[in-house]
């Protein structure tokens, strides 16, 4: 099923809530079970963001511990112990999954991955028996019931666990900068992009709309809310606000706004070029530019006015093969050493 260019950045949950809305009961639960052409169905609606997550806080907690191998400290080993232990302890504490502590940031580090596959199991089972629990009330003729659960299911079961993974990354990187500096977290997010680079290589042998497609998929799991434009020479991306970092920024996590994660402070690679940037954030120039200007030659997203203070964010995907504007190239290409 081809899915128009208007409905990219609308989750399938959103269409089930629109059908129930409508009172079309049976679209609804077409959607729910059959899902959308996009995604196959409603319990496996966030299957794909979970799994992928995951992956990356495996590799982050794995590079933190060999960031202490080549520069121990013993401050640093502390927090980062301290951080993946939190983090397993709250992700267990959504599910049920007991969390021991591990032996320092290597055993802590060496635990995550049972501790995250756990969670997950539990999750997809969750999630499994809320699309039931819809279905049900959609055959009971009880549209509103329907809503009910489908809210839940997001508020309740979903964005904490989501959120909760953002928070854990967005400490990762305040961490590798408050303990070692810019130059360490640069490195960090290049080795980051590197765990990761079989994603990013399958991306690049898409046409340019089915990119685009697939882009706007990954930043409505987010929780964003996603507009996609075409233009002659590109595809925009509008998140507003975008679903991770902007939702960070607006719920006063940053120093100065109510919180405690940092800004990197100086123009560079990490901040687009831009004299400030939330740490968080900081992964989007590297991962989605100069890792891949590295590796095809091309920024695979442009960021136009990223990481507004409205928690705004605008992606531009560029439709002739390795081109990527010789400003934003110079702003977030690296140097060969």
């Amino acid at each position: 099923m081809s899915i128009p260019i208007g409905e990219w950045g609308v989750r399938l949950c959103e269409k089930v809530d629109g059908a129930l809305a409508a009172g079309d009961l049976a679209a609804a639960r077409r959607l729910v079970q059959d899902g959308d052409g996009e995604t196959r169905s409603l319990a496996k609606e966030y299957a794909m963001m979970v799994g992928g997550l995951g992956i990356t806080v495996r590799i982050i907690a794995d590079l933190a511990v060999s960031t202490l191998e080549r520069r121990p400290d013993a401050a640093a080993a502390n927090g980062i112990t301290a951080l993946i232990h939190r983090f397993r302890q709250d992700i267990g504490n959504l599910y049920g999954v007991g969390v021991d502590a591990a032996d320092g940031a290597a055993g802590e580090a060496a635990a995550l991955p049972e501790t995250y596959a756990a969670c997950l199991k539990a999750f997809h089972e969750d999630h499994g028996a809320l699309a039931k629990e819809i279905v049900a009330r959609i055959d009971e003729g009880d549209a509103e019931a329907a809503r009910e659960v489908l809210r839940r299911r997001e508020t309740a079961h979903y964005v904490p666990f989501h959120d909760r993974i953002i928070r854990f990354m967005a400490d990762s990187f305040a961490w590798a900068l408050q303990h070692f500096g810019e130059d360490e977290l640069l490195r960090f997010q290049l080795d980051l992009a590197e765990g990761q680079r079989a994603g990013f290589e399958a991306w690049e042998k898409l046409p340019t709309a089915e990119f685009a497609r697939i882009s706007a998929f990954l930043l409505k799991q987010h929780m964003s809310h996603v507009a996609v434009t075409e233009e002659s020479d590109r595809f925009i991306i509008e998140m507003d606000p975008c679903g991770s970092g902007g939702r960070l920024r607006k719920s006063g996590s940053y120093a100065g706004e109510g919180g405690d994660l940092p800004f990197v402070e100086e123009a560079g690679p990490l901040t687009f070029g831009r004299e400030r940037l939330p740490v968080y954030c900081t992964h989007c120039p590297i991962w989605n530019g100069s890792a891949t200007l590295r590796w095809f030659g091309r920024a695979q997203w442009v960021f136009a006015d990223p990481a507004r203070a409205d928690g705004g964010c605008t992606v531009h995907l560029y439709k002739q093969a390795g081109y990527t504007p010789p400003d934003y190239a110079a702003k977030v290409a690296i140097e060969e050493k």
